[in-house]
């Protein structure tokens, strides 16, 4: 476990190499040419074929929504690919990059226009953002617990490693923000 974060004997995630490390915790070079080939994979693969129907048909719309905002900026439309997980029946989804993503500051800034697209349906939604430490820490640990093989991504989580029970998470909690989103 050495590549994980450890201070004062304590393990932290992300593990260098996930998804989150490079949004975070990389150097800002690295950051940025990692969110660049996010950017370029989710408009010319993950967006198009969404629209298509072509990963609601084939079940990857059980973890991945479109989330439609309007720009903050431009008043237009976007549209972001979103991995998301069910947890008691409500939708949550990390933010990130913390709280710099495009979508998380395009929501705030119109909470009234937000809609997201879950396999063939499109629904507005309101969302609710988890404010509580010990809350964002119980959906990660509900995450690495009940999710076979995107913990690894996101946080670098081993599954056979890693024990639930040891590995603190409030480095993360610290630095990602989870939502909540509601049918209206």
């Amino acid at each position: 476990m050495t590549d994980l974060i450890e201070y004062d004997n304590n393990v932290f995630l992300p593990r260098k190499g996930s998804f989150e490390y490079s949004f975070l915790l990389a150097d800002k070079k690295q950051q940025k040419k990692f969110l660049k080939r996010f950017k370029f994979m989710n408009k010319y693969l993950v967006k198009p074929f969404y629209k298509m129907g072509i990963i609601p048909l084939i079940g990857l719309g059980r973890f991945l929504i479109l989330i439609y905002t309007k720009g903050r900026k431009s008043g237009l439309e976007r549209i972001t690919p979103i991995e998301h997980q069910i947890i008691d029946g409500v939708i949550h989804i990390f933010v990130g990059r913390g709280n710099k993503a495009d979508w998380f500051r395009n929501m705030k800034a119109d909470p009234d226009d937000v809609s997201i697209k879950k396999g063939f349906k499109k629904y507005p939604v309101k969302f609710e953002i988890i404010e509580e430490k010990e809350e964002i820490v119980k959906v990660f640990k509900w995450f690495v617990t009940n999710v076979p093989i995107l913990p690894r991504f996101v946080f670098g989580w081993r599954k056979r490693k890693d024990d639930v029970n040891t590995v603190d998470f409030s480095f993360i909690a610290d630095k990602l923000s989870v939502i909540k989103l509601h049918k209206k």
